[in-house]
């Protein structure tokens, strides 16, 4: 197991993608995660268009310099352990180019994932059921596409559907281990109501990469009325049993990156040494 950094720490201080490489690099750190945004621009009918915007992303893939960033991230020493691309396979319309987009931007840069999830439920007006159904659709589109780009797919613990065990379960039956991985978010899956620990026992051996996300004890009042936040605290400063979750990683042999989602550069400073501490008690 490799400890990483998801690069929203870098939203707080209002960092570019690369002075928050930078210091991620200076902090110590070999892997990092950034946020990316493709523009989807969808005709309804003669006269109604939508068109995707975004208050912050890291990259936008449509007018990044590949060449420059992979020589960027090589100087630094840097390698991506996934690209992050949440949007909302819901509307298959509207997530399948945009994570589609992703794959392709990932192949280019050499990460070795894609991370999204399923969206939002309207639960208002569609049952867990249905929305299965259209995620599946989504995946059916998906999935073949990353394995043609050399790149996995995986799914966050994000939303109603992916916050429960038992659906995630019908996915992964669904989609064999070659298609359809995991990235396994701890305070996602706290904030839902799950135990992380119990929750990761049950997909441990579809999990391609980790989300260490220590959620703070003022948010407990939320827990069960949520099914995911943004960023966490630093390591060991929460709730969360990430001692417990890297033991059940370690059962099964894991040996991808533990990418540490925190609010601040002073909070993903702290988490590095903790999570190597973790780590280095399992090999033991």
């Amino acid at each position: 197991m490799q400890p990483g950094i998801n690069l929203e720490f870098a939203r707080s201080a209002g960092l570019g993608l690369d002075e928050a490489m930078a210091k991620a690099a200076a902090a110590g750190y070999r892997y990092v995660e950034p946020y990316v945004y493709s523009r989807v621009y969808l005709p309804i009918n003669s006269h109604l268009v939508l068109e995707s915007t975004t208050p912050y992303h890291h990259i936008n893939v449509d007018e990044v310099e590949v060449e420059r960033l992979n020589r960027r991230r090589k100087d630094l020493g840097l390698q991506f352990s996934a690209i992050d691309a949440h949007s909302t396979l819901l509307l298959p319309q509207i997530g399948v180019p945009y994570v589609r987009r992703a794959i392709e931007f990932a192949a280019e840069v050499e990460s070795p994932v894609v991370v999204s999830d399923e969206g939002p439920v309207p639960e208002q007006w569609m049952s867990l059921a249905q929305g299965l159904d259209i995620l599946c659709v989504s995946l059916e589109v998906i999935l073949p596409y990353a394995c043609a780009h050399g790149v996995q797919f995986a799914l966050e613990l994000h939303n109603a559907l992916t916050a429960r065990p038992e659906m995630l379960q019908k996915l992964l039956t669904r989609f064999g281990a070659g298609l359809l991985g995991v990235n396994f978010d701890t305070g996602n899956s706290f904030l839902a109501g799950n135990d992380p620990v119990e929750y990761l026992r049950g997909v441990a051996g579809r999990v391609v990469h980790v989300h260490v996300k220590d959620i703070p004890a003022t948010q407990l009042s939320d827990r069960g009325k949520i099914t995911g936040t943004r960023v966490g605290v630093a390591v060991g400063d929460g709730v969360v049993d990430v001692a417990g979750v890297i033991g059940v990683l370690a059962a099964v042999d894991y040996r991808g990156v533990l990418s540490v989602e925190c609010d601040t550069l002073e909070q993903a400073q702290e988490s590095l040494p903790r999570l190597q501490q973790l780590c280095a008690q399992q090999e033991r």
